[in-house]
């Protein structure tokens, strides 16, 4: 459904002081799709979540490593892939119980699971050492 090229990306190196513009260009077109403010909101903070992950987890917090977004439009939704090198994510396949991990201020794998529960649909996958995240957000038609 979604087009093989992307119709916007950007590429940024690894440093979190740039989380703030990447957030704001996906809560933007987010609501140039017709997202409801909220849901952008949401889908912007997914996104935040995930190179947040990269930057801490996969490169280790170096700040001279890259980072590309790409965001692929449609009428019913929209998808973000992040694509990054660094240590391959460590992901939990099993659905975790959020109260008991903040109850217990467990560390560790509360991002990706908000991401799973903002998104519709996200998948990792390692391919020659590069990382992808994709995420799908789809339209709630009324």
């Amino acid at each position: 459904m979604f087009s093989e090229k992307p119709e916007f990306s950007i590429a940024i190196p690894s440093q979190t002081q740039l989380l703030k513009m990447v957030v704001e260009i996906t809560r933007h077109i987010a609501t140039l799709y017709n997202f409801r403010p909220a849901d952008a909101q949401k889908i912007s903070l997914a996104v935040d979540e995930a190179i947040t992950n990269a930057i801490k987890h996969s490169y280790d917090n170096r700040e001279d490593q890259d980072i590309s977004v790409e965001y692929f439009l449609e009428a019913e939704g929209l998808k973000i892939r992040l694509t990054y090198s660094g240590t391959p994510p460590d992901l939990i396949d099993h659905e975790i119980n959020l109260c008991s991990m903040i109850k217990n201020k467990s560390k560790g794998g509360l991002g990706v699971e908000l991401i799973r529960r903002i998104m519709d649909s996200v998948a990792y996958k390692t391919v020659d050492g590069i990382n992808t995240c994709e995420m799908i957000k789809w339209q709630k038609r009324a």
